[in-house]
């Protein structure tokens, strides 16, 4: 995994004027990709992953919205998490006032301890 260290510049954190490893992502993966590098490694054609991605992509999110939490075995699980704004009172409260937003939380397997998906990262420094 690639990194470059920043600056930390928010002056109220108690970080500010260090420097901080942050990520570099040089890659994105798209679904097309996904199923051409699967359809190499199996015996599957890229168009019956498509259809397998395909049908995953609507289930996660039908599923995801009806407030379900999806495990991906081997992987983690996804749920859906609400940001909101605090009130006084729970009479106080107006979904449409006080409900900013809705974030995407993953939480990875772990098993024995450890998780799968962090074992083996190497850790190199983009200059």
């Amino acid at each position: 995994m690639k990194y470059k260290l920043r600056k930390q510049t928010r002056e109220f954190l108690p970080s500010a004027g260090q420097y901080v490893a942050r990520a570099v992502h040089l890659n994105t993966l798209d679904t097309e990709t996904i199923a051409q590098t699967i359809q190499t490694n199996c015996s599957l054609k890229r168009s019956d992953v498509l259809a397998v991605l395909s049908e995953l992509e609507d289930v996660l999110v039908h599923s995801l919205q009806r407030g379900d939490i999806v495990c991906l075995n081997h992987l983690g699980r996804l749920k859906l998490e609400i940001e909101g704004r605090p009130v006084a009172s729970p009479n106080d409260f107006d979904p449409a006032e006080h409900i900013r937003g809705v974030r995407l939380h993953f939480i990875p397997e772990s098993r024995n301890g450890t998780q799968r998906l962090y074992e083996g990262i190497e850790f190199s420094r983009l200059t």
